[in-house]
C-alpha cells in the first residue's frame, strides 16, 4: 500500500515564485531542444500486427478471454 504523505505547503510568495521559475526553466530546456535535419520524422507505419483470437487467448488466458468476450456490461456512453 502506498505511503500517504502530508501535503507540502510553501509559506512565502517568493518561495512559490522561485519553484515556478525553476519548473518553467526545466520545461523550456526540454521544449526548445533541436533535432538534426536528417533525424527522421515521427513513425507513421503500423506498429504491430493484428492478433488472432488464438493469440489473444494465449496471452491473456482462456478464462479471461471468455469472460471479456461474454461480458454483459454496457459500454460507456463516452467511450
Amino acid at each position: 500500500m502506498a505511503k500517504e504523505t502530508e501535503p507540502t505547503s510553501f509559506s512565502s510568495r517568493e518561495e512559490r515564485e522561485e519553484i515556478g521559475r525553476r519548473t518553467n526553466a526545466g520545461f523550456a530546456r526540454v521544449e526548445k531542444t533541436e533535432v538534426e535535419a536528417n533525424a527522421g520524422g515521427i513513425p507513421t507505419g503500423p506498429v504491430a500486427q493484428d492478433l488472432s483470437e488464438e493469440e489473444i487467448r494465449r496471452r491473456v488466458g482462456s478464462g479471461n478471454f471468455e469472460a471479456a468476450k461474454n461480458d454483459l456490461q454496457t459500454g460507456s456512453i463516452n467511450s
